[in-house]
């Protein structure tokens, strides 16, 4: 086992880490904010203290919320026999929940931060055990149970799985389940933490995305219908006409594809 790289890592709202794809294991330790990891078609929603592995050769790439995250990041190299269960060389990113909130591993993140400079054959030995102490307390850690996560915190996986599946016509009922909570909990808890309600932001990025269709693609009305999630071509032409003032059609005609 050698660990390759350690240190620290702060970004802004909004921001991108990645996307990647390395040689070796990435250990992301989650020590302020959230961030939203995602790969193949997976996605989960990391929180302060969460640790993840994530696999040689797995694409994956993370995307910060409104506050942002601060991580610890470890990049290094082992054999399969080197490795503590339940961490694996093959198979998807491990998340281990709350693992990195005991003041053990913040412990040892702090003494290898430290010595993360340093070069002697000591100091690179010291590291060496440092580290393997910190996987084997991680691999060990009690987790958090999925469901003691803050409603907050499933807001934005529901969120994202809407944007992406616009197409499917879920409506707020399905997104609230996805998140784990009642249609009118989501719909308060939406408006609290976004300043507009549930209803109005999904029918803004339906017709966003519309609006994209219509300037971008040569789609007839039908298929960006179905595709925005309209069951109809009458409910997207009058939905369309509402939102822009003018039907989808003449919308095209006045804004022609950009080449």
């Amino acid at each position: 086992m050698k660990l390759l790289i350690n240190g620290v890592g702060t970004y802004g709202a909004d921001s991108k880490i990645g996307p990647a794809c390395w040689p070796h294991f990435d250990l992301i330790i989650l020590r302020e904010g959230n961030l939203q990891l995602s790969w193949g078609r997976h996605q989960a929603l990391l929180l302060a203290h969460d640790a993840v592995f994530i696999p040689p050769q797995t694409a994956f790439v993370g995307t910060t919320g409104a506050m942002g995250c601060a991580t610890w990041v470890q990049h290094f190299s082992a054999a399969a026999t080197e490795l503590p269960p339940p961490i694996s060389r093959r198979g998807p990113p491990r998340i281990l929940r709350g693992a990195a909130s005991s003041e053990v591993v913040l412990a040892l993140l702090r003494r290898l931060h430290l010595l993360r400079e340093h070069s002697s054959r000591t100091e690179l030995r010291l590291r060496h055990i440092l580290f393997q102490a910190l996987l084997l307390e991680l691999t060990q850690a009690p987790q958090r149970p999925e469901t003691e996560r803050p409603a907050s915190a499933r807001l934005q996986p529901a969120i994202n799985w809407a944007e992406n599946n616009l197409g499917q016509g879920q409506g707020l009922p399905t997104i609230a389940r996805y998140a784990q909570l009642s249609a009118s909990h989501f719909r308060t808890l939406f408006r609290q933490l976004r300043g507009q309600t549930a209803g109005a932001w999904l029918r803004e990025r339906r017709m966003q995305e519309a609006r994209r269709l219509l300037t971008s693609t040569d789609h007839s009305l039908k298929e960006i219908s179905a595709q925005t999630g309209f069951g109809d071509v009458v409910s997207f032409n009058r939905s369309f006409r509402q939102f822009h003032g003018l039907p989808p059609g003449k919308f095209r005609q006045a804004n022609p594809r950009l080449v």
